[in-house]
């Protein structure tokens, strides 16, 4: 933490806190040193010793805390990233280290988390008001971790100390019945019936710590540890046998919903239920609980079609109708298959490879189980290559914007430019459908966002060539609901200098199905300020009318898919949608317009603007100047 950065501005004060804190480490390794040697010589109390512990445990969380606080808002966000996964990670590795006293766990842990995140809350920044949330509700989580770990911890030790008290009263009564046994015969007899009854105790105490460390309580499977170690031991074998070993991770697609909307005593039911299905198709040793909602199954001596067809069925078994408590509930699985050796012969790896065969057949509309192969592992590799690029493309300058026109379609003057999104990555430009999607799914979109957001204001405020022309910013669903958007786009206008009427924004259409009310709300801020929003992409997401017409839009976008189908069915749809928006009091864009024969039909039947190559390819900032130059404006078409 120290070390790691070179920040000049606080070095000096990091090297204070790095001697402070090394002193703390100091004291308490002395004072462990004395406690020992203490104890050895003379009878302690065990309460003053956990009194001290608690305190230096305390105190070392304290001064952990005070480094980002002290430091906070010199630290840039790599660095500060690295800071807050530190003292996580501390807080984390605390329910188990500190797992057999509560007080300590739970107190070590929030005085690691609460302040940094309440700090976070407070910031400026939208990552860092992200950072702050979700610190809190990793605080939240710690807290339930800590009590659960506690409690087990304790019942591991006490049921420990139980056996333990047993068994020396079982060597107590051995020694007994070997001194009386010339004398007494009779109570000796008795004595060895007493032991066999105290052996028959330990064992059912030492079969119930078993339980405790290996079963899941709910679903008595055994847990991931149990299965990890099993499935390795199984891995082995079926090398040696030289046969393969199939594993399944299977997915509750549904689960989630019962669980919350009918409670966890029904949600527990479901699962109870499940795994009798799930067993039906396996022994108990060979089928696992890996997390929540979700199983492991090993099948040794299964090939691919054999592991398929399994998968196939325990899919079939989990959809039939699950009666609980008088309700008829329905639930479908998805399953992803690695094969041993094949795919690895790992055990950690095998299941990682399995759980991301068993995401990717989520997200696909096939719902068949899907097996693992080189093109998914190139996929995902290449996926997380493009993400751990994205992460840095801000800050290495490869993103850059290109500008589409949006004409006027009675006198073709330009109305607006749309801002679209580019990526150069090292030298490979990557698509925006491609990086989108990774970015929503990674939440980097709210940085992304914002810099589109600010970079397009600064730009359209700089056009010497369209003073009045606006500029059009597409909104992801994660933006528009996050609280800090409004207080954003205010600084965004006011450091840029740009008015609040030159800049629009797009939305897409299944927006509005994410929180309708919220939705709305954040449409009437944007509005308040003059900022005009169009729908894109109308006709295609899945909305409905009802839900439209009590939105605040100014502008209807047509999808290129029903302009390019014109001629067909796609007029039928254009005609409705521009009755719609007259209906909505909105104006109409066509998107993807590409021949004149378009552009004469279009604005035949009433659309107010229009999009497409046929006016201009989206070009870089510099390029619109030559583009607005009537004489060189055929010859400056820039493919961007």
């Amino acid at each position: 933490m120290v070390f790691g950065f070179s920040n000049a501005a606080i070095k000096t004060h990091q090297l204070i806190w790095w001697i402070s804190i090394c002193s703390i480490l100091l004291l308490r390794l002395i004072d462990l040193l004395e406690w020992k040697l203490r104890s050895s010589k003379f009878s302690s109390s065990g309460l003053f010793g956990v009194q001290r512990y608690a305190a230096g445990c305390i105190t070392t969380g304290i001064a952990w805390s005070c480094y980002v606080l002290i430091f906070y808002n010199q630290l840039h966000s790599v660095e500060l990233f690295f800071k807050v996964l530190i003292i996580s990670t501390l807080a984390g590795g605390s329910a188990s280290f500190l797992a057999a006293n509560r007080f300590i766990a739970i107190s070590y842990s929030m005085i690691l988390l609460i302040p940094i995140s309440v700090l976070g809350l407070f910031a400026e920044q939208g990552h860092r008001q992200l950072l702050g949330v979700l610190g809190l509700a990793y605080a939240l989580a710690m807290v339930s971790i800590c009590v659960k770990t506690s409690r087990f911890t304790s019942n591991a030790i006490y049921q420990k100390n139980l056996n333990a008290h047993l068994i020396k009263e079982m060597e107590n009564e051995k020694n007994h019945v070997a001194l009386t046994n010339q004398e007494l015969e009779v109570s000796s007899n008795e004595l060895n019936q007493v032991n066999i009854n105290l052996e028959d105790e330990v064992k059912r105490r030492t079969d119930e710590i078993f339980q405790l460390s290996n079963l899941d309580p709910l679903t008595q499977l055994i847990n991931r540890k149990a299965f990890t170690v099993s499935l390795e031991t199984l891995i082995e074998h079926s090398i040696i046998k030289d046969s393969p070993l199939a594993l399944l991770f299977i997915d509750l697609n549904g689960f989630k919903k019962i669980n919350d909307t009918m409670g966890h005593k029904v949600g527990d039911s479901v699962l109870i239920q499940v795994t009798r299905r799930i067993l039906a198709f396996s022994d108990n040793d060979r089928v696992g609980r890996w997390n929540g909602d979700e199983f492991l199954m090993a099948l040794p001596y299964s090939d691919n079609d054999t592991a398929i067809s399994i998968a196939k069925a325990i899919a079939t078994s989990i959809t039939q109708p699950i009666y609980v408590h008088g309700n008829e509930l329905y639930l479908s699985a998805s399953i992803g298959i690695a094969m041993a050796p094949a795919h690895s012969s790992s055990a950690t790896e095998l299941i990682q490879l399995a759980d991301l065969t068993m995401c990717e057949q989520k997200k696909s509309d096939n719902k068949l189980p899907r097996l693992f192969s080189n093109d998914l592992k190139e996929k995902i590799t290449a996926a997380q290559m493009i993400l751990e690029g994205l992460q840095h493309a801000i800050q290495r300058r490869q993103l850059f914007l290109c500008y589409q026109p949006i004409q006027s379609a009675k006198d073709n003057v330009s109305f607006a430019f749309e801002a679209l999104l580019r990526w150069d990555f090292d030298g490979k430009f990557i698509g925006p459908d491609v990086f989108i999607p990774l970015a929503e799914k990674s939440g980097l979109i709210k940085e992304i966002g914002a810099w589109v957001l600010n970079r397009a204001c600064m730009d359209a405020n700089h056009w010497q060539f369209g003073r009045q022309a606006a500029v059009s910013v597409n909104v992801s669903v994660i933006q528009l609901m996050d609280d800090g958007f409004i207080r954003f786009l205010d600084n965004c206008l006011r450091s840029s200098g740009l008015a609040p009427h030159r800049l629009h924004l797009e939305v897409t259409e299944s927006t509005f199905v994410e929180n309708k009310e919220k939705v709305r709300q954040q449409l009437e801020q944007i509005q308040a300020r003059n900022i005009d929003v169009s729908i894109d992409d109308f006709g295609t997401g899945y909305s409905s009318l009802s839900q439209l017409q009590s939105l605040p839009v100014n502008y209807i976008k047509i999808d290129k898919s029903f302009v390019d189908n014109i001629e067909g069915k796609g007029e039928a749809i254009i005609r409705a949608t521009l009755f719609i928006a007259r209906e909505l009091n909105c104006q109409t864009i066509a998107e993807g317009v590409e021949t004149k024969e378009q552009v004469t039909a279009l604005s035949a039947m009433g659309v107010d603007y229009l999009q497409g190559y046929y006016f201009a390819k989206p070009m870089k900032n510099e390029d619109l100047v030559v583009w607005q130059n009537p004489i060189t404006k055929v010859f400056s078409k820039t493919d961007c």
